[in-house]
């Protein structure tokens, strides 16, 4: 069993797509969007000492992580709205403001504040689909915008895994496993769904959505262990549902750069990122 959580990789997956392509867009822009590279900047401190805290790093001078990974956070956020403040208009012009807003949406959620988060994602849903020159939406940030209530849905899942593998094993109940499952079912068919969105075809952002497949087996991994306790052989069928999920995960995980016609170098790292989820996610008998 892997000791890493679902937030943990999927947190340093997000940041890894937010720079994807972002950094460049603001390279020669004006004061406003130098603010929102900024933010992204503070963004990705705030990821690493989340990182650094779930893989019980040591990090030098950080005595709380977590509260000093929120104060980056909350550093971001304020970033992003001085930014808006002062230059909406000018980040409008340079097709920023979406990226502004998404690093905004991404913070809020590493704060905890789903709802909020969501509001502001909703705002460049809206953005997109007004076809504007001057309030142009990149696929990263709309990809990720869209999927922030699926990874909302991923963390309650994961929370909900861990209450029940840590429950005293003669509370764990059939129907809490069978919620569990239900649960990771939607979450299935809402990562279809984006997989398939037209604007992400072809796009690098498929493999945040191949990886959120192999974290949301990590979790499965975890509940339906937890059912060894079940008498009379119950643990099977959802031994038999993980790896079901399991293999798909990987499946897609390999095919993702082919199937997306993305390229050598990222068939390459496909396989690196395939090879490292083989390892954490084990067989159940």
């Amino acid at each position: 069993m892997s000791k890493y959580s679902l937030r943990t990789l999927k947190t340093a997956v997000i940041f890894i797509i937010l720079l994807m392509g972002c950094v460049q867009n603001l390279m020669g822009c004006a004061q406003h969007a130098h603010q929102v590279r900024d933010a992204q900047d503070i963004f990705s401190q705030g990821a690493e000492l989340d990182l650094a805290r779930k893989f019980n790093l040591d990090v030098p001078g950080v005595s709380d992580p977590m509260q000093e990974s929120h104060r980056y956070y909350a550093l971001a956020v304020g970033t992003i709205n001085e930014a808006i403040r002062g230059g909406a208009a000018d980040l409008r012009q340079d097709g920023l403001y979406g990226t502004a807003l998404t690093i905004k949406a991404l913070s809020l959620w590493r704060l905890g504040d789903t709802a909020s988060s969501k509001a502001v994602a909703d705002e460049v849903i809206a953005l997109a689909g007004q076809n504007s020159d001057t309030d142009k939406v990149w696929p990263r940030d709309l990809g990720i915008c869209k999927s922030l209530p699926i990874l909302f849905k991923i963390d309650a899942l994961g929370a909900q895994a861990k209450d029940f593998s840590t429950q005293n094993p003669n509370d764990r109940k059939e129907e809490t496993i069978e919620e569990i499952m239900a649960n990771a079912e939607q979450i299935q068919t809402d990562l279809d769904q984006m997989a398939a969105e037209t604007v992400l075809k072809g796009h690098p952002f498929q493999f945040f959505l191949a990886e959120a497949r192999c974290e949301m087996a990590n979790v499965l991994q975890e509940a339906a262990a937890a059912t060894a306790v079940f008498p009379d052989n119950g643990a099977q069928k959802y031994y038999t549902k993980y790896n079901n999920y399991k293999s798909k995960a990987l499946d897609d995980l390999q095919n993702v750069a082919t199937t997306h016609d993305l390229g050598d170098g990222f068939q390459e790292r496909a396989k690196k990122m395939e090879a490292y989820y083989s390892r954490i996610l084990q067989p159940l008998p």
